[in-house]
């Protein structure tokens, strides 16, 4: 009776009108006829052309009608469309230790299509340690190398708040199924605590906030730190081999490093003996650079500290390193005071202070190093978590395996290179940077039909 009335509907070319139909209609008598006769198996011709439907509910009868025989007009867009509905209900199987092609990262991965988001989590386990004095200049005080709880808290906080800014919703997968263009999936990149079971194991070394860069380094899964080198992970009592990796970083790793701007010109501000206030001519060294950097936003400073090796009578050569780097410290101080008088914010000055290292008796020594950059930074450990989800270094040799990882899934060559890219000297997440999350998501999805 109904699937009469959809041929009747399709009779009518679109004439028919959204009233109830009656009983006594042509449409009514030839429907309940026709089935009579197709229920003891004759053959039926529909001749009406209906002026009415059952009610509202009819176009879902209609629909549903016309899907089960194929005999809608767009029906290949709406079979897709239903298709889509389906798995965007679906629920699915999150991955444990996704380990991506590159050989490089480990990390989790859980997928809701319903609302269009793939989280991929990152279990790491803190080892909090002693900085050693020796890797950066003479002068800082014992006590800076060891952490506070607050410390260690700060330190943890900052870390995974900024790993999930830089390397989250950075870029958009599409699903390439025909008319699935609705279907787009967004990343959110999240590093959990978790002493029992990590990814990876990470040493943070404490150190003086405004001291030198000490270099860090990321272990593959299976490996950890032995010294310079990377060895397995010893089995355990059953010959297992925990699966984690290892990361070595220290306390400044969060902080920003101006790598593409190193080379750049240096101005030296000089001061007078034992002194750490500005005068007349400091002032005059420092009026260009103060107009360097309003005349750009963009541009940023590196201030490092010196101090000559002079140290005052009957002090050993701890305290004489410490007495100078004192003074390295306040010199800075009143050069990054006087460029924020001028109107530099805070947030545009980096304070590395070196005091007596390589520094002679010499009234040359007696300075503070001004750098001006103007290009991208980078922080330290976002590009060493860049390994742990599955990345290469780009400003060195590109590892052949992550080379394949991203050709295969974006078609990208790579080039070797100091730039913007967070995995050479930058903070810029590429599309292809997104390579080791296409991977994890077509896994998790247990459909390869998706791209950037």
């Amino acid at each position: 009776h109904e699937l009469t009335h959809v041929v009747q509907a399709r009779n009518a070319g679109g004439g028919a009108s959204k009233r109830v139909s009656r009983p006594g209609e042509p449409a009514e008598r030839e429907a309940d006829a026709l089935s009579r006769k197709a229920a003891s198996g004759e053959p039926v011709t529909v001749a009406e052309a209906s002026q009415g439907i059952h009610g509202d509910w009819m176009d879902d009868a209609l629909n549903a009608v016309g899907d089960a025989l194929n005999m809608r007009d767009n029906e290949v867009e709406l079979d897709a469309l239903e298709e889509l509905e389906k798995f965007r209900a679906k629920a699915f199987t999150p991955l444990t230790d996704h380990a991506p092609s590159s050989g490089l990262g480990l990390f989790d991965v859980a997928f809701d299509a319903a609302s269009g988001r793939m989280t991929v989590t990152l279990k790491v386990k803190y080892d909090f340690v002693n900085g050693n004095a020796a890797s950066v200049a003479p002068g800082f005080r014992p006590e800076e190398f060891t952490w506070t709880g607050a410390e260690k808290a700060a330190w943890k906080t900052r870390y995974q708040t900024d790993v999930s800014a830089m390397w989250s919703s950075q870029h958009q997968f599409k699903s390439t199924k025909p008319h699935w263009d609705a279907m787009v999936v967004d990343t959110s990149v999240v590093v959990t605590e978790d002493a029992g079971d990590p990814h990876y194991v990470l040493s943070v070394s404490k150190y003086p906030d405004d001291a030198d860069m000490t270099g860090s380094s990321v272990c593959d899964p299976g490996y950890h730190h032995s010294g310079a080198v990377c060895a397995q992970n010893a089995a355990d009592a059953a010959g297992n081999r925990p699966n984690h990796g290892s990361g070595e970083f220290d306390s400044n790793d969060t902080r920003p490093e101006q790598k593409l701007d190193w080379g750049n010109a240096t101005t030296p501000v000089q001061f007078g003996a034992g002194a750490t206030a500005l005068n007349g001519a400091a002032r005059a060294a420092l009026a260009p650079i103060i107009t360097q950097l309003k005349g750009n936003a963009a541009a940023h400073v590196e201030l490092t500290g010196h101090s000559n090796n002079v140290h005052k009578r009957g002090v050993d050569a701890a305290q004489g390193a410490i007495d100078n780097m004192d003074l390295a410290r306040g010199r800075t101080a009143a050069v990054a005071a006087h460029l924020q008088a001028a109107g530099i914010g805070a947030e545009r000055i980096q304070s590395r202070n070196v005091g007596e290292q390589g520094a002679d008796d010499t009234a040359a020594w007696r300075r503070v190093d001004v750098q001006v950059g103007t290009r991208q930074t980078q922080n330290p450990g976002l590009h060493e978590t860049g390994h742990m989800l599955g990345l290469g270094d780009e400003y060195t040799a590109i590892d052949p395996a992550y080379q394949a990882m991203v050709t295969n899934t974006t078609g990208q060559v790579l080039a070797q290179g100091n730039n913007e890219s967070a995995m050479s000297m930058g903070s810029t997440v590429q599309p292809w940077h997104y390579s080791s999350f296409l991977e994890a998501l077509r896994a998790v999805s247990g459909m390869n039909e998706w791209s950037l």
